[in-house]
């Protein structure tokens, strides 16, 4: 049957479409009204309709087929048959760029009583915007400006008035990255330098707030397109990664200073210095996630700083030592994994993650293990490569200890990861019983989950009297969890 409806334009596509109300919202709506048969043609799922991935079914030759590859298949045969031809339907809306306002890039055409609408001379561009105008809050300071506003004609040389709207500043912001890559002397010959723009750009990593994600990059990717395709550059994608920070909150609400919530960072950096500001800001919190000011933890940085600095005196050599891993105490051992785990994470958190927040914890967790034990080899390597480490994030103590205590070696070293270090005679495990910490047990590498779970139950034997477990778990290398209750 032939069914005529108010969702289906006339002007997209040809007009018409198959209806497939099992696997499309606004049919199967369709269908439920007028009462038509719904036969499902994808499998997954109870609920109709269903417009997930799925197989194809009571589809002749392509059942079985996932439904998302399947469409190529059957375009192929409509064509291959002359019945029809695949097509993409674009989704495009007009983009309104004109502003009316003083603060934006002029329009570079002037309104002609005789010639309309006429282009400014290329010899004419950039078309500046007057200093001498007057701000009031009402209307456009340009359409109320004479002696800027009136000019004459490109064309014909008679008296024209020139477009007094203004670009949005979106357009500007579109291509600035070309005009950076340009070097400044060259700015008077030309917009953009090719063979310059072609070695620096794209970009390898945007960071920006969230609303640049449907606005400056989506222009500013169809701006890239248009240059490259006029043959400025060569560039086919403007930035390859993009990171959206998160908010800071107070409270659970978003600082601002209408509401009074804010918190100065000047007096923040007074009190404590800037690396404690640094320190804490990265720790909160990842970066894409949303940030909750809290006082306390700020001491809790410039504790951890503090601690850093007064570990100086342990430093035995200015240069990385050699260390031989079978002359180490279990704690020395132990330490130097935590150095090293910190070491494996920050290539990581530097080039992919941004997650500097778990580099910062595997730091502090490195310096804890360095203080339960005393060898002057392993404090010296330890040292060595956590303020390599912590240097982005707390540049000035580090800059000055590095100075202090390895004449700035440490900064240019090329670390590597030292994968002996990470062979242990044993691991040590944590003892959950009922959901807390009770005791730790020291376990070989090749014991088994029935050995581990055999020495956690006999080292927790005073927590299991009375007691019967419903649940036994063993996180390899990690901790034991026996969950229990009354017997």
């Amino acid at each position: 049957p032939v069914w005529t409806a108010n969702f289906v334009l006339a002007s997209y596509g040809g007009g018409a479409v198959m209806a497939v109300p099992a696997h499309d919202e606004r049919d199967f709506e369709f269908a439920t009204k007028y009462a038509l048969p719904v036969k499902r043609v994808i499998s997954g799922g109870e609920a109709l309709p269903y417009t997930l991935e799925g197989e194809l079914v009571d589809s002749a030759a392509f059942n079985g087929l996932n439904n998302f590859q399947a469409k190529a298949k059957i375009i192929s045969m409509f064509e291959e048959g002359g019945l029809g031809k695949g097509t993409t339907n674009y989704k495009l809306r007009n983009w309104g760029i004109s502003r009316q306002r003083y603060w934006g890039a002029p329009i570079p055409f002037v309104h002609c009583a005789d010639c309309g609408l006429v282009a400014e001379k290329i010899e004419n561009l950039p078309v500046a915007l007057p200093e001498d105008v007057e701000i009031t809050g009402e209307g456009n300071p340009l359409e109320n400006h004479p002696t800027w506003k009136n000019c004459a004609c490109p064309q014909c040389g008679k008296d024209a008035t020139r477009e007094t709207d203004t670009l949005d500043t979106f357009v500007q912001s579109s291509w600035y990255q070309f005009r950076y890559a340009t070097n400044p002397n060259k700015w008077n010959e030309t917009g953009i330098d090719k063979e310059e723009a072609n070695y620096w750009l794209g970009v390898d990593q945007y960071i920006g707030g969230i609303e640049h994600a449907i606005l400056h990059l989506l222009y500013a990717r169809f701006f890239t397109k248009v240059l490259r395709d006029l043959g400025y550059h060569d560039i086919d994608e403007p930035f390859e990664n993009l990171l959206t920070q998160g908010m800071v909150l107070m409270d659970g609400a978003k600082m601002s200073k209408s509401k009074g919530n804010t918190v100065d960072p000047d007096a923040l950096v007074e009190k404590y210095g800037a690396d404690t500001a640094r320190l804490f800001t990265l720790f909160a919190a990842p970066p894409a996630k949303e940030l909750e000011w809290n006082d306390s933890a700020v001491e809790g940085a410039f504790r951890f700083i503090k601690k850093l600095y007064d570990r100086n005196e342990k430093v035995t050599g200015s240069t990385l030592p050699n260390i031989d891993q079978n002359t180490l105490s279990k704690e020395s051992k132990l330490a130097r994994v935590k150095v090293y785990e910190a070491l494996q994470k920050s290539t990581d958190v530097y080039e992919k993650t941004f997650a500097f927040n778990t580099l910062i914890a595997a730091c502090m967790e490195a310096l804890n293990a360095l203080d339960k034990q005393d060898n002057g080899d392993v404090w010296t390597e330890g040292l060595y490569i956590m303020l390599n480490l912590l240097e982005p994030i707390v540049p000035h103590v580090t800059s000055e200890l590095s100075e202090m205590l390895f004449e700035r070696e440490n900064l240019n070293a090329n670390l590597e990861v030292k994968e002996e270090v990470f062979v242990q005679d044993s691991i040590l495990y944590m003892v959950m019983i009922g959901g807390k910490k009770r005791t730790e047990i020291e376990m070989s590498p090749s014991a088994s989950n029935d050995e581990i779970l055999a020495t956690a139950k006999e080292a927790g034997a005073k927590w299991l009297e009375g007691m019967s477990i419903v649940k036994e778990i063993v996180v390899p290398n990690k901790l034991v969890n026996l969950a229990v209750k009354p017997s």
